[in-house]
């Protein structure tokens, strides 16, 4: 199977549909949410965001950030910004106003045709766990990958 890379702007395609108020499934590349989704072999579904609810602990929103579409962890709010570290990542935490959010992830299908409800409770469980280790992943992100998990 050939390999199509496009570029982030072809996600505001995506953006515009959920902003319509559909849901999009997009195929997804990058290790930054290693390893909740495997990037390259996992595919998302996205759901619209209302704009109004609060986000549940540990989701994961697609937003616009400094120009790039993304999804991320929802980790906190500072002050009227929302705050979102991708799972792989260690430091980086982007730091989003409400509307710049545009959908929820809502399922991740793996390519062994099992799937993962993002709003069950005990991925979101795993989530948290997930976090609270970050300053460890720099080790442990190696090793999963290694051991393929």
């Amino acid at each position: 199977m050939r390999k199509l890379i496009v570029p982030n702007n072809f996600f505001s395609e995506a953006a515009e549909a959920l902003r319509n108020g559909q849901a999009v499934r997009l195929h997804v590349d990058g290790q930054s949410m290693y390893p909740f989704i495997h990037g390259g072999a996992d595919e998302i579904e996205v759901v619209p965001y209302d704009g109004v609810t609060a986000p549940e602990s540990w989701c994961c929103p697609f937003y616009q950030w400094n120009g790039s579409y993304m999804i991320h962890r929802f980790i906190g709010k500072n002050g009227d910004k929302w705050q979102m570290l991708g799972d792989g990542n260690i430091y980086r935490i982007e730091e989003v106003d409400q509307k710049e959010i545009i959908g929820i992830l809502r399922t991740i299908y793996h390519p062994d045709g099992t799937q993962q409800d993002c709003r069950d409770k005990r991925w979101l469980r795993r989530a948290a766990w997930w976090y609270r280790l970050r300053r460890v992943r720099r080790f442990l992100i190696p090793l999963f990958k290694l051991l393929r998990v």
